[in-house]
């Protein structure tokens, strides 16, 4: 399906947290834990941008990411708070213990490339989930081009909170994304192509990062793949993953889920 890991953006976490420095899903996220209670569990936890947040409000935090670098970073930007970092795979892991609110969030969902991925990760949350708890998380709404919406999807699209939302088709011409300063100092200009898969529903981003070093253009390229689940579908594999889907969103504001919608914002139960 893929020949590579699917973790290549995620091997500088510094660079990480610079290029998207954006708190998207914070206040979503704490709301639920102070909702739920704690002990709180993310998902694909990164470099902590959002469990930190929610430690600080007191909830013990637990992150679990499979990138040792990204919990490197987590735990050196934790010092003090009741946060613990994990190493582990998201659809086979076993902490020996239940939480009141398990979320991921960064689209994180949409790593799970599988149907068998995305049923394995909701089956060690399930086991770890207490019984009254709460599952959350996001992932991006799929969105065609050629719609005859009245508004129109354009090919890639970075929102304020700095979300990247793409319109589901294959562009081999590089469009311009952003550009940041890298924790050398360089101005990085970012660009990208994407392919998709009708079938797999799997959007592949191949990443260009340009910067300019003696005088002479140096360039980084990175891939990653995102699976796409429908409305519908999605529904159907939390029934069938023991999940009773209680509340859904279609943004961070608690609006409805529309065709127009950029993200598919959920919050469930054990059923």
């Amino acid at each position: 399906m893929i020949d590579h890991d699917n973790l290549e953006e995620f091997a500088d976490p510094g660079d990480y947290d610079i290029e998207d420095d954006t708190d998207t899903g914070v206040d979503f996220y704490a709301a639920l834990a102070q909702e739920s209670g704690g002990p709180v569990l993310e998902i694909a936890c990164g470099t902590g941008r959002v469990g930190i947040p929610i430690a600080r409000l007191g909830f013990d935090v637990t992150g679990l990411d499979i990138v040792p670098g990204m919990l490197e970073r987590a735990r050196s930007k934790s010092v003090g708070l009741p946060t613990q970092w994990v190493e582990g795979d998201a659809r086979s892991f076993d902490l020996g213990k239940t939480f009141r609110l398990i979320f991921a969030t960064g689209n994180a969902f949409q790593a799970f490339l599988t149907r068998a991925d995305q049923e394995a990760m909701l089956a060690s949350v399930r086991a770890h989930l207490h019984d009254e708890g709460l599952l959350a998380f996001e992932t991006r709404n799929p969105r065609w081009a050629n719609s005859t919406r009245t508004d129109p999807v354009e090919p890639l699209q970075r929102e304020p909170d700095g979300g990247l939302f793409a319109a589901l088709e294959t562009r081999n011409d590089e469009q311009d994304w952003h550009s940041y300063i890298d924790t050398h100092g360089r101005r990085v200009r970012v660009s990208k192509t994407q392919r998709y898969d009708h079938v797999s529903q799997i959007l592949h981003w191949t990443t260009y990062r340009r910067w300019q070093t003696g005088g002479r253009e140096q360039t980084k390229i990175t891939r990653i793949a995102v699976r796409y689940t429908f409305p519908q579908e999605l529904e159907a594999l939390l029934y069938h993953s023991g999940f009773a889907m209680i509340r859904q969103y279609g943004d961070w504001n608690l609006e409805p889920l529309s065709a127009a919608s950029r993200s598919i914002i959920v919050v469930c139960r054990k059923r």
